[in-house]
């Protein structure tokens, strides 16, 4: 048999690709770049390009999620670009005569009271790949200038994000920007608290690991870092925080799921549903005063504000609201009644997970997944040491906020359906009354109405007491809803927007059940003084008396009997809507250094910043009530449109009242015919002064939402979509002076 000679390679060695196979875990940096990492703790391209190199879990599996078009995404930098801005009080005009029959625009406007309008989906990462990637490598002015077309000589901008060296650290910073509006922790043992995230990730190998420390640090993240220089909203910025947010929150969700795991189920499984016991958790409390067992709820509570906020997904945020309540009454906390030193915890850990709870209900409009009235709930509510009551008010607000929401659901289905029940009237004058008596509630301690909006979280918590009245106190008005679909805000509007604005159409053509503008709609405004409760004063009032009922026609010919006028309902929509602007304007701002006596004072100069060099101002947390913005600006805006109907209405009358008298007398012989004085003329100041206020209570709904917005993308989608409307409706400004 022939032996088979082996022969000697001839050529040159066969080079692979790449000599080292790739690393199993590659850094931020490189994997957004697409570029090989060598796997270091500080990768040689990061070294070499000067930029923070970090490691964050991956984001692989999940459903598949859709791009948007570029086309898209560069329409949306344009309108952020070109956001209305601010104008002084005393320097506008308003033309009343603008022109608003138009259909598109009018769903555009309807489409505001619809459950989470407005609220951004932030995947969408194709795009904004691009736009990074343009901000890297495209080439500079001073390069062209230069004829360095390949941009070498200029660095990329590096940026910083909020990440901190220890738990300790997360805390003190959870105190300054999450506490003051939703308080899941007892008060802090450490003071004064301040916020200091590192200003390198090099300088700390730290990780937060636990469930509620990893959820705390996903919503700080978020926040622009102290020293950062450049513009917040820069794409690749906002990218880079969103990354490592999400990152955060899934990490908190894979340590809630350790927490939760049984000892059987690992080594036993076939006696893990009869012997299975929970594994125990022997790890330091994140908080002295929380006990560790909590923190998985605690995480699941703030997460849930984290998805509407932030990802703008209410289903998840339902979801992680469920998840919390189904842990929170298997530890029983429903019915905690022992008094230790942990009581305070496990009261604060019921609370707001049912006001989470809630609020999941309210956001969506859909039916509360629990009887907020069950008997079995008996935990005492927790107390802050300024203000005993405020507590009470604040559950009893979200509680009136979801019965309004079940009262709107249920009177959709009424109008649909074509019936017209006699409960409708009575309900409604019924949870009126429940309104006003839980708005009876909002004064506290008087000395919280003198604190300075930047004033620091101490161990009384007056500023949180504060906090959580305006809070409440928004969602009790915001509730004034129309029959149709409604987002979230609270009682008063919620109530009466049906009442207020289905009575006077506005529109030449008919949109969802709204009257159709004729000829023959309104009679004459009585002269009165220039001021927005005067205007409303001056519409025709109710024939029996201002507490009259209203009859609205429904969609199969019935009439549903409602018990408040027209009238009554239109101020109740103005106050309500005026006094949310004010609530939200006076919210207090989180303050991260308080020996910095600048920032405690009250504020004259605007708001605070995140540092005394930092250009970005402090940006408010936990929106978890911006809907109710929403909601304000919808009323507001209605209100323009029916002040611009009756303007309309009076002129006509005004002209067809001058044709006649000129025609009578040309009948008579009399050749005087300038004896008729319109009053229309006389009318426009106080139609361009009611406007104008309405103009200036949406700008500062609109600044409200772009604070929470450095923060929270989500919530920038109801910024924009509120100052689009803005800009339509005020198509006709002019300034004077």
């Amino acid at each position: 048999m022939a032996s088979v000679e082996k022969r000697p390679e001839t050529g040159p060695p066969r080079r692979r690709k790449f000599s080292k196979p790739p690393v199993k875990v590659a850094c931020l940096s490189c994997r957004s770049l697409r570029t090989r990492c060598d796997g270091q703790q500080q990768c040689a391209n990061c070294v070499a390009r000067g930029t923070t190199c970090c490691y964050v879990p991956s984001r692989r599996g999940g459903p598949r999620v859709r791009g948007v078009s570029s086309k898209q995404h560069e329409a949306r930098n344009n309108e952020e670009r070109s956001s209305p801005r601010e104008e002084s009080r005393d320097a506008t005009c308003i033309n009343p005569d603008l022109n608003f029959n138009d259909d598109a625009w009018f769903d555009q406007l309807i489409g505001l009271s619809e459950p989470g309008a407005g609220l951004r989906n932030v995947e969408m990462p194709i795009a904004e790949i691009e736009s990074i990637f343009d901000t890297l490598f495209a080439p500079q002015r001073n390069d062209l200038a230069s004829g360095n077309i390949n941009g070498n000589a200029t660095a990329p901008m590096t940026h910083m994000v909020q990440i901190y060296g220890s738990d300790q650290d997360i805390l003190d910073a959870y105190y300054v920007f999450i506490h003051p509006y939703y308080p899941v922790l007892p008060p802090p043992e450490r003071l004064p608290v301040c916020n200091r995230p590192l200003t390198s990730d090099r300088t700390s190998f730290f990780q937060p690991s636990t469930p509620l420390s990893l959820a705390i640090s996903a919503l700080l993240v978020l926040i622009p870092h102290p020293h950062e220089q450049g513009d917040p909203s820069r794409l690749d910025y906002v990218r880079l925080r969103r990354d490592y947010a999400h990152s955060f929150a899934q990490s908190a969700l894979e340590a809630i799921e350790v927490d939760s795991e049984l000892l059987e189920s690992a080594s036993d499984p076939s006696n893990a549903l009869s012997e299975g016991a929970p594994m125990r958790l022997n790890r330091q409390p994140f908080h002295p005063r929380v006990p560790v067992n909590l923190e998985s709820v605690l995480a699941l509570v703030l997460l849930s504000v984290y998805e509407y906020a932030q990802r703008g997904n209410m289903a998840k945020m339902r979801n992680r609201a469920g998840q919390a309540l189904t842990a929170a009454m298997s530890m029983s906390l429903h019915e905690a009644l022992e008094e230790d030193e942990f009581a305070e915890a496990r009261r604060r850990a019921w609370w707001m997970t049912y006001a989470t709870v809630c609020q999941g209900s309210i956001v969506s409009n859909t039916p509360p997944v629990i009887d907020v009235y069950d008997p079995r709930f008996i935990t005492p509510y927790p107390t802050f040491a300024s203000d005993t009551e405020g507590w009470r008010f604040f559950i009893e607000s979200q509680r009136t906020i979801l019965a309004a929401t079940t009262f709107v659901h249920d009177l959709d289905k009424e109008v649909k359906s074509g019936s017209a029940s006699a409960w409708i009237s009575q309900r409604m004058q019924e949870l009126d009354n429940r309104i006003e008596s839980v708005l009876l509630m909002r004064k506290g301690p008087r000395f919280l109405s003198q604190l300075s909006t930047a004033e620091p979280v101490d161990a009384s918590e007056a500023v949180v007491a504060r906090a959580m009245r305006s809070i409440a106190e928004i969602k009790l008005h915001s509730r004034i809803s129309l029959f149709i679909q409604t987002d979230c805000s609270s009682a008063r509007i919620k109530t009466h927007r049906f009442c207020a604005f289905s009575d006077m159409p506005i529109f030449r053509k008919r949109h969802c059940d709204l009257g159709v503008v004729t000829e023959q709609t309104s009679s004459s405004l009585s002269s009165s003084s220039c001021t927005c409760q005067n205007l409303l004063g001056s519409l025709p009032s109710p024939p029996d008396s201002l507490s009259g009922s209203n009859a609205e026609p429904g969609p199969g010919g019935s009439t549903i009997r409602l018990p408040f006028s027209s009238y009554i309902s239109s101020r109740f929509c103005l106050h309500a809507a005026l006094n949310i602007v004010t609530l939200l304007d006076n919210l207090p701002y989180p303050n991260p250094d308080p020996a910095n006596v600048n920032m405690t004072m009250n504020l004259t100069h605007g708001p605070p910043r995140l540092s005394p060099r930092s250009p970005i101002e402090v940006p408010r947390t936990m929106p978890a009530f911006a809907c109710c913005a929403m909601q304000s600006s919808y009323a507001m805006l209605m209100l323009c449109f029916k002040t611009r109907a009756l303007h309309q209405n009076r002129k006509t009358a005004s002209q067809n009242q001058a044709r006649s008298s000129v025609d009578g007398n040309d009948a008579a012989g009399d050749d005087d015919g300038d004896h008729y004085d319109d009053g229309g003329a006389d009318e426009n100041p106080l139609m361009t002064g009611f406007l104008s206020d309405l103009h200036k209570g949406l700008q500062l709904v609109i600044r409200s939402l772009a604070n929470y917005s450095i923060a929270f993308e989500a919530v920038r989608g109801m910024k924009d979509e509120i100052a689009q409307a803005v800009d339509r409706t005020f198509a006709g400004y002019h300034y004077v002076g």
